[in-house]
């Protein structure tokens, strides 16, 4: 695998030269120090896998560089550096949104002051997601190579929701499960890897009803990410409002409620959203099994439950609680996904059901407005 590192700081490039360089399969071919430097490579050597990318760089920086490599490659995973600010969290909302794929903080992997101390930090918080994005793209050649990933997934999926029919109104229509028959009250959504950009295919494309179900959402991200995803949402979104929830919120119909960043969101048996900081479950902190179960356990009219791209096995255990109560659980499929993690945890539960990601927003719309 070939990794091409793009950062200003000396010391930075150094630490994940050594870190990376180090793990059996990964070759760092280079590191740059500004964004154009990257560009000008990338147009001369087409065979890098993935590229880390500092924001703050001299010359151009990491949002230019991002517009610049989607035209010379759409396809080429890039993973940014971002800082726990206000400024950062905004820049790397943007940034997602751009064409980056996913993003790490300097603080997570030990910054920049230090090469011994960022190594170990390095690989435990950007390692994983690059073994992530390689898996992906070898599955996804895989499938390639095997044939179109409809007639895979259709031959893998008994329960697949990809057909569509014509409605009397001559609107493309979702055929949703069939003994879909009670019409669910709360949709419940979570996803990781990937994720902001999914979320934002799928909220740009929600109709403005007069009662749009109200929706639970994790999204795993750090403090103050989570607060700007949800204006970014709120923007793009006609027919929500998205706001991370502060606890004590008592559900309202057009309305997104995103878990915030190192906080549990669990539904109550009073009927409001509560916030903890137990400890982490599938490694992440929030996480959607705590907020499928608690809503399992105390939420009682019909859920749909709704796990988008993203790394690690989150929202399984909760989606077998959901099951137990009658949920419609729905997982996207391998073909539409960044990582194909937590919808694969969802699959072999063997009680979801797969789809598009761009059928998410009709299937959501049709929740909405009538089965």
């Amino acid at each position: 695998m070939k990794i091409v590192i793009v950062d200003d700081s000396v010391v930075f490039r150094m630490a994940l030269k050594q870190a990376l360089g180090s793990v059996e399969g990964i070759e760092v071919v280079a590191a740059l120090s500004n964004g154009q430097l990257a560009v000008d490579y990338l147009e001369n050597n087409k065979d890098v896998d993935l590229i880390t990318l500092d924001m703050e760089m001299p010359v151009l920086d990491g949002m230019g560089a991002i517009v610049e490599i989607r035209k010379i490659n759409k396809f080429i995973p890039i993973i940014v550096f971002s800082s726990l600010t206000t400024k950062g969290a905004e820049k790397t909302i943007e940034a997602l949104n751009r064409g980056a794929n996913d993003f790490v903080t300097k603080e997570e992997v030990g910054g920049a002051k230090s090469v011994d101390n960022s190594i170990e930090m390095i690989k435990q918080g950007l390692l994983p997601k690059i073994q992530a994005f390689h898996k992906t793209k070898k599955r996804t050649m895989a499938i390639t190579g095997a044939g179109s990933s409809h007639s895979k997934n259709e031959s893998q999926t008994p329960h697949s929701v990809q057909t569509i029919v014509a409605s009397q109104e001559g609107e493309r229509k979702i055929n949703v499960i069939p003994e879909m028959t009670i019409k669910p009250k709360l949709i419940v959504m979570a996803s990781s890897t990937g994720g902001p950009e999914a979320l934002t295919t799928v909220f740009k494309n929600l109709n403005e009803y007069q009662n749009n179900l109200p929706i639970l959402l994790v999204q795993h991200m750090p403090p103050l990410f989570t607060a700007k995803l949800a204006e970014m949402l709120t923007r793009v979104s006609p027919g929500y409002k998205v706001i991370e929830a502060k606890g004590g919120e008592r559900l309202e119909r057009g309305v997104c409620y995103i878990a915030p960043g190192d906080y549990h969101m669990r539904y109550s048996r009073t009927g409001l959203i509560t916030l903890d900081q137990e400890e982490k479950n599938c490694f992440v902190r929030p996480a959607a099994n705590c907020l499928f179960e608690s809503v399992a356990a105390n939420y009682d009219a019909q859920v749909a439950s709704i796990v988008l791209t993203g790394m690690g096995e989150d929202g399984g255990a909760g989606v077998l609680k959901l099951s137990e109560k009658g949920s419609y659980n729905f997982y996207q499929s391998e073909r539409t996904c960044t990582v194909y993690g937590m919808p694969a945890a969802i699959s072999r539960t063997g009680k979801g059901y797969e789809i598009d990601l761009e059928e998410v927003p009709k299937l959501i719309n049709q929740l909405n407005s009538r089965l």
